[in-house]
Formats: structure tokens, sequence, C-alpha cells
């Protein structure tokens, strides 16, 4: 009998959290200051107050976020918040595991994404993220496998060539991590 394993509810946090370009910018701003409220994000972001705070609410309700501190600001309370440490250590054993299979995969891409974002990973030339949430026919769903099977041979490729450079003599110019995951998405995942 196979082993049993429930995907943890952090995977489906992490995609909601980066999906959205500007929750990524309001942790970047997280990463590099100890507290921000939505006011100073706002500001800083040049994003409407209103939608700063839907997103703050959204990373706080994920567990990205967490309030600090409230402070009196002419009548009214202003809430800071602060980044929190999303993947524990119990993660990393989850991922490890021999039944983990994809569900592992998937946690190591979240603990690797959650530390390039924690150092700017994400603010280099060639990062990248993309998130679109897909409506196929049985057509779509097939074309989409050849394309990500290319799209994985083609990144064997560029390896196997850096690879041999790097043999040869050449510096090793830039790490990364190339991750595309096609999966199916819970209710409300991608609707927001």
């Amino acid at each position: 009998m196979a082993a049993q394993f429930d995907a943890d509810p952090v995977d489906a946090r992490v995609v909601k959290a980066l999906g959205h370009p500007t929750r990524v910018r309001i942790l970047n701003v997280l990463r590099d200051r100890e507290l921000a409220s939505p006011v100073e994000l706002s500001a800083e972001l040049g994003v409407a107050l209103g939608t700063v705070g839907y997103h703050v609410r959204r990373l706080e309700a994920l567990g990205f976020i967490e309030l600090a501190r409230r402070t009196q600001r002419r009548g009214a309370v202003e809430h800071h918040y602060r980044a929190r440490q999303v993947l524990d250590e119990a993660d990393a054993g989850v991922a490890a595991h021999p039944a983990a299979g994809l569900a592992g995969e998937a946690i190591v891409v979240a603990r690797a994404g959650q530390a390039a974002l924690a150092r700017g990973g994400f603010d280099a030339v060639a990062a990248h993220a993309d998130l679109h949430a897909l409506a196929l026919d049985a057509r779509g769903r097939e074309e989409l496998k050849g394309a990500l099977a290319d799209w994985d041979a083609t990144v064997e490729r560029i390896a196997r060539a850096s690879a041999s450079r790097i043999a040869g003599g050449e510096q090793p110019d830039h790490r990364c991590a190339a991750v595309v995951m096609c999966f199916e998405l819970p209710a409300g995942l991608g609707e927001d």
C-alpha cells in the first residue's frame, strides 16, 4: 500500500503570496526594513493605500507577515507589520520523506524561493516569475505537456553546455533555480 502524503497548506500560501507583484514588492520592502505600515508601504511603492491595505491583509492571512506594533497617529491607530519566517524545519523533513514525491519537491522550491526573496534574489535582472491559472481542454492539456517537456530539454541542454564551459575554465557567473510547476489548482486559488 502506498504511503499517504497530505500536501502541506504552505504550498498554496507560497503560490498565492508570490502570485501577485504588489505582494512581492511589499515583501521586498519588509525584507529591507524591520517594520512598515500600509501608509508607509503605499508611499514607498506608489500604490494606492486601499490596494496596499488589501494585499497586506492577504499576506497577513497567508502567514507571510505579522502585526508587530500599533502606533497612535492623529487620533487613528497605525499598524506596523514585519515579515515572518514562513517555512520551518518541519517542512524540510517532509520534503526529504521518500513518499513526498512532487509535493516534497514543491516544499524545497518554496523554501528556495523564500530564501531568494529574503536576500534579494528576485531583484536580479534575470529573475522572472509567472503564474498562469489555466482552464484547459484535453488538447490544451496535451499541448502543455509537450511544451513542458520541450522546456525541460532546453534547460538541460543549457545546463550541460554551461557545465562543459565551466569545466574548461570559465568562471561560474550565475547560480539560479529554474522552476516550472504544473499542478491541479484547488478551488479558489488563482482567482484573486
